[in-house]
């Protein structure tokens, strides 16, 4: 079958929409930081560290802020803490206002990183004994642009494939089952 005919299409909620458009968002927000030297990536938080941000349209303390997620049914998990059991709350159950704060947050503080590194010499780092676990593939250079793309429209996956730009190196782009591929592993498609 020829790459080119291959189009899927897949019908969401438009609350689901809204909910992957913000985590695209907030996932580049977190690109910049990654990028600006933050060692890890975080969607999950505690109640008492989204009331000390102070976003807007949210309570200023934990117990506020907890009442405020039960009360409009925000994803949760339960995870180990230092005294028992704590519920972090995922960052897309945020109403927009203090959504868009966060990510003022997430940027504001990638932007500091960035500037504070070039007034930093360079230390080497202390060589980590060698762990005996997985290493994922790296992102494809594609991810991200395809992201854009089906943000800005949605559209069949196939034709927004057709839409990147070759690759420099190779002239090429991505396959439609390399695609489908990577967007089932990173969530997007269900497999």
């Amino acid at each position: 079958m020829d790459q080119e005919t291959l189009d899927l299409a897949a019908g969401v909620s438009a609350a689901q929409l809204a909910c992957m458009q913000r985590r695209i968002r907030y996932l580049e927000a977190a690109l910049a930081q990654v990028m600006g030297g933050r060692d890890t990536l975080r969607e999950w938080f505690p109640a008492a560290e989204l009331a000390r941000y102070a976003l807007p349209g949210l309570p200023v303390t934990a117990s506020g802020l907890t009442r405020h997620a039960k009360a409009h049914d925000w994803e949760y998990r339960i995870v180990p803490g230092t005294r028992g059991e704590r519920v972090e709350y995922h960052f897309t159950s945020l109403p927009q206002r203090a959504f868009d704060g966060m990510l003022a947050r997430v940027l504001a503080t990638a932007e500091q990183v960035h500037e504070m590194a070039g007034m930093v010499p360079s230390i080497p780092k202390l060589e980590q004994p060698a762990r005996a676990t997985r290493k994922s593939a790296p992102t494809p250079q594609w991810l991200l642009p395809l992201m854009r793309i089906l943000r800005q429209e949605p559209m069949p996956i196939g034709r927004a494939v057709r839409m990147l730009p070759p690759d420099r190196a190779t002239g090429r782009r991505p396959d439609i089952q390399e695609v489908v591929a990577q967007l089932r592993e990173i969530g997007v498609l269900a497999g």
